[in-house]
């Protein structure tokens, strides 16, 4: 039989070889405990903003991504071939970020562990059974962020108005970031438990899914809503074209909750610019008063929409990147040369755009691999998507996330290894590493 592909056993034998005794120890029912403990660890430092320097956060990462693989891996031989797309551009991108750390060491923490440790994961993993792999990590991101989510509520009161409620978190946007992951992991959850009759179930994970979508209304964060309005909409048409009898209804639901997420985020823009506008003419007027100096800045009422406006300044950012490329990137991850622009010594800003983020840090050949690797990992999520809907209520998981990653990298810098949105990304999309997609698990085993 001709194979495709690049095997993947021995890496596999290695791992057993390297874990020995510990396959035995660890049973795989601690999956989703392990899973649990990965992922809340994660959502802490999401919560705090990485209050601990980077490669202690990354290195406490691995140890905990280590454990995932000891109670994934399910005993006796296993043979998995890898996509040659997925694996080598994975190889490709994550090389280049360790050649950018050899210039700059601060990026060598994240980038050792991508380069090497998840593409054991995804071994590990793609030698399971999806169906119970989705489950615990659909479970383990649930659980991980309600105690954050609860907790929030408990110790700060809600509100609902600019800047946006953040519970006991950082900022509103790190709050937001942890609902999107606890809302679509519960709603796919939901549809798994709705389709298998376990009515309690479904209840409960719902009643997640729309605590989750609340608070994530309440964070005010357009990038939030932007992706909770992809993941509503690719979800409605996995179920329409899977299982649905009335997939009228089903539209009609989608498009109403679509406009609703329109509607907030088109209020929302134009708080934050008003908002915006009034900050900048009162310290107009106060400089005026004070120091004599002209007023410049129009009137609220008369202050006209720029790009920078509609984008919290990211806009300004991303053009000053891409005026300022190198093939090695950069010392820090603060943009350094927008900040000398700005004028503005306390607003020293990331890419806020995961793809710019690396573009910026790594390189313009590492910006540019990281949107050929994400534009395959997405084409092939739909692939096993439209391959596994018909058997799985679970098919649906590595597209929802793809889309999570996509649409909230595009105003947020979450591509790193331990990022909340950025591990779970990677955890589910390890069956998208197969060469052949069209088997599952143990089918996927020669």
């Amino acid at each position: 039989m001709q194979r495709h592909g690049i095997d993947g056993t021995k890496m596999l034998n290695l791992y057993d070889r390297v874990t020995g005794i510990f396959n035995e120890i660890f049973d795989s029912r601690l999956l989703t405990v392990s899973l649990f403990a990965l992922i809340g660890y994660c959502t802490l430092f999401t919560q705090r903003k990485f209050p601990l320097r980077w490669m202690i956060f990354v290195l406490f990462g691995m140890i905990l991504l280590a454990f995932v693989t000891l109670t994934a891996r399910v005993p006796g031989k296993a043979r998995v071939r890898f996509h040659r797309g997925m694996a080598g551009l994975w190889v490709a991108l994550h090389g280049m970020m360790v050649v950018s750390g050899l210039f700059y060491q601060d990026w060598l923490p994240e980038s050792l562990p991508l380069l090497i440790c998840y593409p054991v994961v995804f071994s590990v993993l793609a030698s399971r059974d999806d169906e119970s792999t989705f489950r615990s990590i659909l479970r383990g991101a649930v659980f991980a962020v309600l105690p954050f989510v609860v907790l929030s509520y408990v110790l700060v009161r809600p509100t609902l108005g600019y800047p946006g409620y953040m519970g006991i978190f950082y900022d509103a946007n790190c709050l937001s970031m942890c609902c999107i992951v606890m809302t679509t992991a519960a709603l796919l959850l939901a549809y798994a438990s709705f389709t298998k009759k376990k009515v309690k179930a479904a209840i409960a994970y719902g009643l997640c899914a729309a605590l989750g979508a609340l608070t994530l209304l309440l964070t005010l964060s357009r990038s939030g809503l932007l992706a909770f309005a992809g993941v509503v909409v690719i979800l409605a048409v996995a179920i329409i074209a899977g299982t649905a009898r009335h997939p009228g209804r089903l539209l009609a639901v989608v498009a109403v909750l679509v406009v609703l997420v329109g509607a907030a985020g088109v209020k929302i823009t134009q708080d934050k610019m008003y908002e915006a506008a009034v900050e900048d003419y009162e310290l107009a007027v106060y400089n005026h008063e004070t120091y004599g100096n002209p007023i410049t800045v129009p009137k609220p009422e008369e202050r006209k929409i720029s790009m920078d406006d509609l984008t919290s300044d990211r806009w300004g950012i991303w053009m000053t990147i891409l005026q300022n490329l190198t093939w090695n990137g950069h010392e820090s991850s603060v943009v350094q040369e927008w900040v000398a622009k700005d004028g503005a010594g306390d607003r020293l800003f990331n890419a806020h755009n995961a793809f710019f983020g690396v573009t910026y840090n790594n390189g313009f050949v590492a910006g540019l691999l990281l949107v050929a690797y994400t534009l395959l990992a997405c084409v092939r999520a739909v692939q096993y998507y439209r391959i596994h809907r018909k058997t799985s209520p679970y098919a649906a998981t590595p597209m929802a996330f793809c889309a999570i990653f996509v649409l909230v990298g595009m105003f947020e810098s979450v591509y790193a290894p331990f990022s909340v949105i950025g591990c779970t990304y990677l955890l589910v999309q390890a069956p998208l590493w197969r060469a052949d997609l069209t088997r599952s698990g143990a089918e996927a085993l020669e």
